[in-house]
């Protein structure tokens, strides 16, 4: 499970707005805008708008219970996915407004190609930008956030905390939506991970090869130890999993020294 938030702006709100129109055609755009409201936990549209305008910074985590509650004494039934998916949509603007050169892929354009020509690298690196917030990405990007939810913050940055490693075990990670209804596993691109940490709150940085040119995969601010652990929770059957099970066989046959 996740949870996610968003600062209450004028431009978030009519970002929201858009994405439940087009989710929700067949609702009246009162009742989509009074639910609304009450999913940022405001009691009407009207005191949410109120804060839009307000000079004081506010931000609203997503209760995705009373929207549907409201929607449903309006005779709609409605999934909570629905608002997930119109909040993930503009956090996904918001984290790509900030990191013009973050992409679907990761950050920039990753290994340089000589064959390409400088039209088809902007051409792929916009095609790339574009998915980064795209309804493709949304799925993903909720899942990343209930995988990085769990994972321990450090006071620095950790290269060896490679995106393109948190990915794999952030699309095997089998979690749900705050309804309970099924998210995961699901495929997880880079970028849309390294989004996801950055909408959380971790610090991102982009990976350098040996020249100090930007690679595609990030590193954060995240606990080694704790990833680790996740690994193997997740990914029970995976490589890191089974050598934690071999070291654990190896201590209890007396193989190896137990060091405390």
């Amino acid at each position: 499970m996740f949870k996610i938030s968003l600062p209450i702006t004028i431009s978030t709100i009519e970002l929201t707005k858009r994405a439940l129109t087009k989710a929700l055609p067949e609702v009246k755009s009162s009742h989509r805008c009074e639910a609304m409201a009450r999913g940022f936990g405001y009691r009407t549209h009207a005191s949410l708008l109120v804060d839009t305008r307000s000079n004081d910074e506010r931000t609203a985590t997503v209760d995705c219970s009373p929207f549907c509650d409201y929607m449903d004494q309006h005779n709609f039934k409605v999934s909570g996915s629905v608002l997930c998916h119109a909040v993930a949509k503009v956090a996904l603007c918001g984290v790509a407004k900030r990191y013009p050169r973050l992409t679907a892929s990761g950050f920039g354009i990753g290994d340089w190609d000589p064959e390409k020509t400088p039209a088809e690298r902007r051409r792929d690196f916009a095609k790339d930008r574009a998915e980064l917030v795209s309804d493709y990405a949304v799925k993903p990007f909720l899942a990343s956030l209930a995988f990085v939810s769990r994972v321990e913050r450090t006071k620095t940055i950790r290269p060896a905390t490679n995106s393109y490693w948190l990915k794999h075990i952030a699309e095997n990670y089998e979690c749900t939506y705050p309804n309970g209804e099924k998210l995961g596993p699901i495929y997880v691109p880079n970028g849309v991970l390294i989004a996801a940490a950055i909408h959380a709150g971790f610090n991102a940085q982009p990976h350098k090869d040996e020249y100090g040119g930007e690679l595609l995969n990030a590193g954060f601010n995240m606990s080694k130890a704790s990833l680790y652990d996740l690994d193997c929770e997740i990914r029970h059957e995976g490589a890191r999993a089974e050598a934690r099970r071999t070291k654990a066989r190896q201590r209890a046959a007396g193989r190896m020294p137990i060091i405390f």
